[in-house]
Order: structure tokens, then C-alpha cells, then sequence
């Protein structure tokens, strides 16, 4: 009896240390009532897509290709692999993360947030990336591979976070546009940020991309405790946990997994029109460097200054996006964030191709681009805010399918595909650049003079790689059937299989609305099927 005393009081005394531990470093208890200042943290974490992604990105290449010596075509294929390797990691983060309370580490700092805050001390890789170093390929490759392994790490968590931490979507809708409130915020603030640092320093003084990134990569990782500090998740309890006997069943399990999330319908549709204009937004980012500097011909300083009005349409705009999709649907706001997108991309190479045939000036393009630029950004937060909206819908669907919680595996897969889109714009651009005939140089690229056909092939690219691929997810977005009243009903039937009721006494309405959302039949739904990795642990409805 003493023994069975002292085994009790032992296993008390544990439990006790890992509360206290829990309530001191972790937020994995009950929801708790989302305030202003939750808004406020969670959506610190849209910084890192403005901030450290479109400074990165727009200039890394430039960068290697004109201060450090490398080939246009070695730049994008450090971009494109470290990429193409993340889009393999992608997945495999949300495979993780979904099962990371197994451990000890994941009980302790939650299954999602550790890997935020993991993220934080690997922000230091940026402006390591931006320094003129003797050390070539192999350096930037591998700081540029850690670069993206810690954005994953970010992003494959962060938005989990949003269906995690409430079951309202009045809610999950205001924390998707509080994070795209703080991402236009980071556009306006890095605008600032690269127009400060090549204005002061110089643009081709390589210590200028250190400066900026540097800062950058230090906003970066005080967003990212921020986000840390203010979110939660749900408790162990709450999640299905899914044994694995071996290490092959686990890889096993993650390929089953992350292939059977394009058999939910409403997630095939959704990511199709997304994933376009991913394509599109990264051939933006691809070549917009070299389309401002060798095509509009206006100074990178001066680009930043130009752009800071836009910044501030894009940070005031998210809330009219916001109430657009209340009022008028997704389709129709979908519609006009794409048509307007791919009318801007038009509009810049109008006055691109005025520069190359003489028939206007730079004064003129200066003029121009700060305008075009603000109806852009417009336009921009549209097509970045609206797709999200729908994805926090999306697991629910799956648990229709599956009655499993997967949050991560379809972040994760969300985040694949967006990875590949990015990585092959990155491959074409380094494809299109090398046929242009653009000449690398080490420094003093100023003083070379780039051949003629370098702006038409630029110009060709954003034509074709940009305004084509805005138009396509117009068109794709067709459809998308999914919508706040139609999740809300499907959750209802969700709730009230769960709680025990019979899948026979379903409504004939909501029967086939869950059929039109799942794709399957209503009788192959609540785990009467083969999604997802089978090991008997999920129990289908009767």
C-alpha cells in the first residue's frame, strides 16, 4: 500500500512539474478568448511573408549575379534547389508538427510553436546571405537552404494556428486579415528600409544589402516571438494520436498522407486558382530587380521611395477586402483582384516599352510607376487575402472525409505545391535571363552595358509569367463552391455525427452539399473510405 502511495504521489509530483512548465513556456490549454492583443501577436507573423520574403527574394539573385561574381544562371539555381529541397520539406514540416506531441519537447513547448520559435535564432542566415565573400556557390547555397528551411518552419505552423486556436470563423477571418494587415505593414516598412539603405550607402555598395538585411532579419525574429508569446493550440487530449511502430511506417505514413490530401475536392479547387497566382506573384518577384533597373531604368532608391505610397494603399486596403468578400462573395472579389492584377502588369510594360523604343522617358516612368504601383498593391492584397480565407475551411472538409484533424498535412501540401510554383517561375527566369545575354559582373555594374535584347526578354517574361498566369486563376476559380454558410452547415453535420447521430437521418440538402464539397458520396464520408494512412486507430461512423 505504501508503495502504490509512493508511486501515486510520484506520478502527481510529474504531472505537477509539467503544468507548471507548460504554463510558463506553452499556451496548449483550453481556447482561450482571442482579444485585440492576441490579433495583434498572431498577425506579427505576416511579417515574414513582406518582410523577409520580398527582400530576399527580389534581390538575392541581382545581388549574387552583380556583386559576387556568379553566373545569372548559378543565383537562380541556388534559389530554385534550396526551393525545390523546401518543397520536399514542406510536407514533411506538417507531418511532424501533427505528430510532435510523441515527444517530450513537443508536450512541453507545443506541437506547432516550437518549430516558431526553433525559426528564430535561424533568421541570422539572411544578411549572412548578403555579404561579398571569396567563398562562392557552396556559402550562398547553404545560408540560402537555411533561410528557407526557417521560413517553412513558419509558415507550415502559423496558419494552423488560426483553426487551432478557434472553432468561430468570424475569428479565424479576423486573424487571416490581421496577418495580411501586418504583411502589407512589413511591404511599407521594408520599402523604407531599401530605400534608406541604397540611398545612403550607395546601390552597388554591397554593404548596403547587408544593412537592410540585417535589420530585416532582426524585425523578423521579434515578430516571430511575438507570435510565440500570444497563440495556443490545442492540448494533446484534443488531437488523434496515430501510433507508428517504425521508422518505414512513418515514411510510409507521411507519403499517404500528404497524396491524399488533393482527393478532397473543395482543396483541388481552391489550390488550383492559388497556386496561379502564386505562380504569377513569383515570377513577379523573379524579375521585378531587373525589370525596375534595365527596363523602366529607374534607380533602386528611388524605387523604394516610389513604392512607400502603395505600401500604405495595401496596409489601409485590407480591410476593404475584408468587407468586399462579406458583401459580395468570393467569386466576384476574386475576379476583379486578378483582372486588376494582370491590367497592372500591362500598364508597367506600356510604359517599359516606351523606354526601350525612345518614345518616352524616365521622368515619365517615375511618374508612372508610383501610381501603377499603388493600384497594384490594391489589386495585390486581394489575390494574397482572399484564398486564405477559404483554406481555413478546408480541414473541416477532410474531417467530413476522414474524422481525423489535419491541419498541418494540408498546410504542408498548400505549401508544396506554392514551393514548386516559386521554384520553377525562379528555373524559367534563370532560363530567360541567360538567353537575354545578361552579363554577370563582379562589382561595378554600372559600368557595363547590357545588351539590347536583356529589357525585351524581361518584359516578356513578367508579360507572360505575370498578367498570364493572373488571368488563368480568374478563370480556374470557377470551381470553388465553398463558402462560410455552406462550412457552417457542414460542421453542424460534423457535430452531430460525432455526438452519435446516425449518418441515415441525414437532410437530403445538406447530403449533397457534403458531396459537392467532399467529392465523395455522403455514405464514403466520416471515415468510410481510404483517405489517409489506415492503421484502424479512427473508428468510421454509423
Amino acid at each position: 500500500m505504501q508503495t502504490d502511495i509512493g508511486m501515486d504521489s510520484n506520478v502527481l509530483l510529474q504531472d505537477n512539474r509539467e503544468k507548471r512548465g507548460s504554463s510558463m513556456t506553452n499556451k496548449i490549454g483550453k481556447k482561450r478568448k482571442i482579444t485585440f492583443w492576441t490579433r495583434l501577436g498572431f498577425g506579427m507573423g505576416g511579417m515574414l511573408n513582406s518582410g523577409a520574403l520580398s527582400f530576399t527574394h527580389s534581390y538575392m539573385v541581382l545581388f549574387l549575379s552583380t556583386e559576387c561574381g556568379l553566373s545569372a544562371g548559378e543565383a537562380a539555381l541556388i534559389s530554385s534547389f534550396a526551393i525545390y529541397l523546401n518543397a520536399i520539406l514542406c510536407p514533411l514540416m506538417g507531418f511532424v508538427a501533427d505528430n510532435f506531441y510523441a515527444t517530450k519537447i513537443g508536450r512541453i513547448f507545443g506541437r506547432r510553436r516550437f518549430w516558431i520559435l526553433l525559426a528564430i535564432p535561424m533568421m541570422v542566415a539572411e544578411p549572412l546571405i548578403f555579404v561579398a565573400t571569396p567563398f562562392g556557390f557552396p556559402y550562398y547555397f547553404v545560408l540560402y537552404l537555411i533561410y528557407n528551411v526557417a521560413y517553412t518552419f513558419c509558415t507550415a505552423n502559423l496558419s494552423p494556428l488560426t483553426i487551432e486556436m478557434t472553432d468561430d470563423f468570424k475569428e479565424r477571418t479576423y486573424l487571416t486579415g490581421y496577418k495580411h494587415l501586418f504583411g502589407n505593414a512589413a511591404g511599407f516598412l521594408m520599402a523604407a528600409l531599401v530605400g534608406f539603405g541604397f540611398g545612403t550607402f550607395g546601390e552597388t555598395n554591397p554593404f548596403s544589402y547587408f544593412i537592410i538585411a540585417t535589420i530585416n532579419a532582426s524585425v523578423m525574429a521579434i515578430s516571430l516571438l511575438c507570435v510565440y508569446l500570444s497563440t495556443w493550440e490545442h492540448t494533446p487530449e484534443e488531437v488523434a494520436q496515430e501510433k507508428i511502430e517504425s521508422v518505414g511506417e512513418g515514411i510510409k505514413k507521411f507519403f499517404i498522407d500528404v497524396i491524399s490530401t488533393f482527393r478532397n475536392k473543395s482543396f483541388r479547387k481552391v489550390l488550383y486558382a492559388q497556386v496561379s497566382t502564386k505562380l504569377a506573384a513569383a515570377c513577379w518577384s523573379a524579375c521585378l530587380s531587373f525589370f525596375i533597373v534595365y527596363c523602366l531604368q529607374i534607380p533602386k532608391s528611388y524605387e523604394s521611395v516610389m513604392e512607400m505610397p502603395g505600401k500604405v494603399v495595401a496596409i489601409v486596403c485590407t480591410a476593404i477586402w475584408v468587407a468586399l468578400m462579406a458583401k459580395k462573395g468570393f467569386h466576384k472579389s476574386w475576379y476583379l483582384a486578378n483582372v486588376g492584377c494582370a491590367a497592372c502588369i500591362i500598364a508597367y510594360n506600356y510604359f517599359a516599352f516606351g523606354q526601350i523604343n525612345g518614345t518616352s522617358t524616365i521622368a515619365i516612368a517615375m511618374i508612372a510607376y508610383p501610381i501603377i504601383f499603388a493600384i497594384w498593391k490594391f489589386f495585390y492584397v486581394g489575390f494574397q487575402y482572399l484564398p486564405d480565407v477559404l483554406l481555413n475551411y478546408i480541414p473541416d472538409v477532410d474531417e467530413l472525409i476522414t474524422l481525423r484533424r489535419r491541419e498541418g498535412i494540408y498546410s504542408s501540401a498548400q505549401q508544396l505545391c506554392q514551393q514548386i510554383a516559386q521554384a520553377v517561375a525562379v528555373n524559367v527566369w534563370a532560363i530567360v535571363l541567360a538567353a537575354s545575354g545578361f552579363i554577370q559582373t563582379a562589382g561595378n555594374s554600372d559600368a557595363v552595358t547590357q545588351p539590347a535584347t536583356v529589357p525585351l526578354y524581361i518584359c516578356g517574361y513578367m508579360l507572360i509569367g505575370c498578367a498570364g498566369f493572373f488571368l488563368l486563376a480568374a478563370v480556374l476559380a470557377r470551381g470553388i463552391k465553398i463558402d462560410k454558410e455552406q462550412c457552417d452547415i457542414l460542421c453542424d453535420e460534423i457535430h452531430r455525427v460525432k455526438e452519435g447521430g446516425k449518418m441515415a437521418d441525414v437532410k437530403p440538402e445538406v447530403k449533397a452539399l457534403c458531396e459537392e464539397l467532399s467529392g465523395f458520396k455522403y455514405e464514403d464520408c466520416f471515415a468510410h473510405n481510404n483517405v489517409g494512412f489506415q492503421d484502424g486507430s479512427v473508428i468510421p461512423a454509423e
